[in-house]
């Protein structure tokens, strides 16, 4: 019976999941923190630990990995890595298409990963395929939880300078950071800032969801952004007919109602907006059966013995 190690690297955090057979019955769950290095370097430790604490060898890793942006990674230097743990295929991408599979499958559609930082993905029906954002904090990741805690952090200090009047949000930050003279100092040295400023997006949220009105602009304000990039992503990958099937992945659009509704409202009318059918963990299963002649294959690379 096949032992399967499947992984989901994300920005700030990541998962392991050790299954066997068909039926993915897990045997081990482990959860670790992202470092500050490169994916697969990350990728590499944190399977090598996990390897050691299962014992038994595995048969297949296979990982989606942030910070690919939207390359193929390489799978043999991991797999020579592993050989003593007896695995004799890795399989990895970008997690964009193990969240993407995890959503809707192989079938034609768009999905965008919001965590973090954000990339909308979509495949046509004639084989296109397209990616969206999945820029980083600096640069893009519009919408998602970098986004809205930073957008969040802004108007608090802009009430602070009294060029806005963002109480609410002023008062939150307070107690989450302290002394607001001193939050840009304290953030611009810490070096989990991505993950301290992406955080403060849960508070951002609630106050949305409580009437709030400054933090119900900056949450429709990310909700045009995610709708823009799955609309943008649909488009250039070709997906045709009267309803494109839209889903999403992440806990941002899961733990907040007022941004889902506020999403699905600002979405294209063709676009058909379905749940997550599973988790990334599920979708790099997947990625392990994806056939391939599918369009996610140019953003899959693998390694066999």
């Amino acid at each position: 019976m096949q032992i399967y190690l499947l992984v989901d690297v994300g920005q700030t955090g990541t998962r392991v999941r050790i299954t066997q057979g068909p039926g993915g019955h897990v045997d081990d769950a482990v959860a670790g923190v992202r470092a500050a290095e490169d994916p697969e370097r990350h990728l590499a430790r944190v399977v090598t630990d996990a390897l050691r604490r299962h014992g038994s060898p595995v048969d297949q890793v296979a990982a989606g990995l942030s910070g690919l942006q939207g390359t193929r990674g390489h799978p043999r230097a991991l797999l020579d890595e592993w050989s003593a743990f007896g695995p004799r295929r890795v399989v990895l991408a970008d997690d964009a298409v193990t969240a993407y599979l995890a959503a809707i499958g192989d079938r034609p559609g768009v999905v965008v990963s919001v965590g973090t930082g954000v990339v909308a993905l979509a495949t046509g029906a004639r084989g296109g395929w397209a990616r969206v954002d999945g820029w980083g904090p600096l640069l893009g990741d519009s919408g998602g939880a970098y986004w809205i805690g930073r957008a969040g952090l802004e108007s608090a200090l802009r009430a602070f300078d009294g060029r806005g009047a963002a109480a609410a949000l002023l008062e939150t930050a307070t107690e989450a950071f302290g002394d607001p003279a001193l939050l840009a100092g304290t953030l611009q040295r810490d070096p989990d800032r991505v993950a301290k400023i992406a955080g403060f997006a849960r508070q951002v949220l609630a106050l949305a969801e409580r009437g709030d009105p400054d933090a119900g602009r900056i949450t429709a304000d990310a909700a045009g952004h995610l709708a823009g990039a799955v609309v943008t992503a649909a488009t250039r990958a070709g997906c045709d007919g009267e309803t494109v099937t839209a889903s999403w992945s992440g806990s941002v659009l899961a733990a907040s109602p007022a941004l889902l509704t506020a999403f699905e409202s600002a979405l294209d009318p063709r676009c058909r907006l379905v749940p997550p059918a599973a988790s990334p963990l599920d979708g790099a299963r997947l990625l392990i059966d994806l056939p391939a002649a599918h369009p996610l294959t140019a953003l899959t690379s693998e390694a066999s013995l």
